[in-house]
């Protein structure tokens, strides 16, 4: 088949998406025209039910808490897979890694990137422990802080040497901890049963709405998913740097 040959399919189905693509983009309702049920049904029901003051988060935690159970799972899934791909192979501990850039020269770290990461290291930590603890409150959660908390730690990396990153890794103890996130989630669902209610039923006081101890068990369950993201997105970093830094490290005089 020639050339042009070839890109006539391409073009007719880029003509055809294309073409399905405006007609869907038209049929949107304007912006805040919500045409749903369930959106005004949530904001008559999420206050006095959880006593919350953002939708978001009674959403996510309460009204599709079996859909936030599987999402937390699937990350689970997803790193344990790249870590097993990622693992020390039978033959690179029999012979060592072969470097395929040895004429290129270390590059040592620039001290704006080490003061940098210095700086960074500890406001990007303090936030993403306020996101966490405060997704019941304003837009955020155990997803988005727990990604802040990983790029944190990233920061020690930056700022110092890859030592100081693979330390906190050691002892399994990220592993447990990612583990331990998952394992909460399932836990504080559990807990309901016994006394006769459906999973994830709240056992916990309601509190007075906006304050950080309120909405029952959302902000335990921001807490273990902060948790499990932090540690699993930590174990990705160390294991890509492991992959590439290994060999860099050897270059050093």
């Amino acid at each position: 088949m020639s050339g042009k040959r070839r890109h006539l399919p391409f073009f007719l189905g880029a003509l055809l998406f294309g073409a399905s693509l405006l007609r869907a983009l038209d049929a949107l309702p304007p912006f805040g025209d919500y045409r749903g049920t369930y959106g005004p049904a949530i904001l008559v029901t999420m206050e006095p039910l959880r006593h919350v003051q953002q939708a978001v988060a009674s959403v996510t935690f309460d009204y599709r808490g079996f859909d936030t159970l599987g999402e937390e799972f699937i990350l689970f899934a997803a790193v344990a897979g790249c870590l097993l791909l990622l693992r020390r192979q039978e033959s690179e501990v029999a012979q060592e890694p072969v470097d395929q850039t040895s004429d290129r020269q270390w590059i040592q770290p620039a001290p704006a990137v080490l003061g940098l990461g210095v700086l960074m290291f500890p406001f990007t930590l303090l936030l993403g422990i306020y996101i966490v603890l405060h997704g019941h409150l304003t837009p955020g959660g155990g997803f988005q802080g727990g990604v802040l908390l990983a790029t944190a730690f990233y920061y020690v990396y930056l700022s110092g040497e890859y030592d100081d990153l693979l330390g906190m890794s050691r002892d399994h103890t990220v592993s447990h901890l990612e583990a331990g996130g998952a394992a909460g989630y399932v836990i504080i669902g559990l807990l309901a049963l016994p006394a006769g209610y459906r999973y994830l039923h709240n056992l916990l006081p309601l509190g007075d709405k906006g304050e950080l101890l309120s909405a029952g068990t959302l902000p335990l369950l921001n807490i273990t998913v902060g948790t499990e993201v932090t540690s699993a997105f930590l174990l990705l970093i160390v294991a890509f740097l492991r992959q590439v830094l290994v060999i860099r490290k050897e270059k050093k005089p």
